[in-house]
């Protein structure tokens, strides 16, 4: 039987309102592990973890690898707990955290809202030197008109 490893790891560097905690539960279902993961309120994601040692050393390159960004502390646990099975998220104050993802879904649209105002800024700018362009025409026609009448007048 192989021996069970039981893991508390701490994923820091912007883990938490990026679904972050969906990819270790994935992972963690995949590989068969008992656990559960949750948001900290100090930014980071926790969790908790149990299975065998090279599953779990498994599972932790799984999390290195999908955001190599992110910085993973793990240390084990040496008593013998049971953590709940299959592995799952916790969620600790859900209308907040829906609140939370709301209010940065509209942050995230006000600022694509600024750029496509910016965007049409520059549109209008564009038009405007299309503008310029025909008035140079116009402006060079002007131009030769005296000779062109001279022209005329001639005939």
């Amino acid at each position: 039987m192989p021996q069970i490893k039981n893991i508390y790891a701490t994923i820091t560097n912007h883990v938490q309102m990026v679904g972050y905690r969906e990819v270790v539960e994935i992972h963690a279902k995949a590989r068969g592990l008992a656990g559960f993961v949750f948001n900290d309120i100090d930014g980071s994601v926790k969790l908790m973890a149990s299975g065998p040692i090279d599953v779990i050393n498994g599972f932790l390159e799984d999390l290195k690898a999908q955001r190599s960004d992110t910085v993973i502390e793990s240390m084990d646990i040496k008593e013998d707990i049971k953590l709940p099975s299959p592995f799952g998220r916790i969620v600790i104050d859900e209308m907040r955290e829906i609140s939370e993802r709301l209010d940065k879904g509209n942050w995230i649209l006000g600022d694509m809202n600024i750029k496509l105002d910016t965007l049409d800024v520059i549109n209008n700018k564009l038009d405007r030197l299309d503008t310029l362009d025909t008035l140079d025409v116009i402006s060079n026609k002007l131009d030769t008109l005296p000779e062109r009448i001279a022209e005329a007048l001639r005939r």
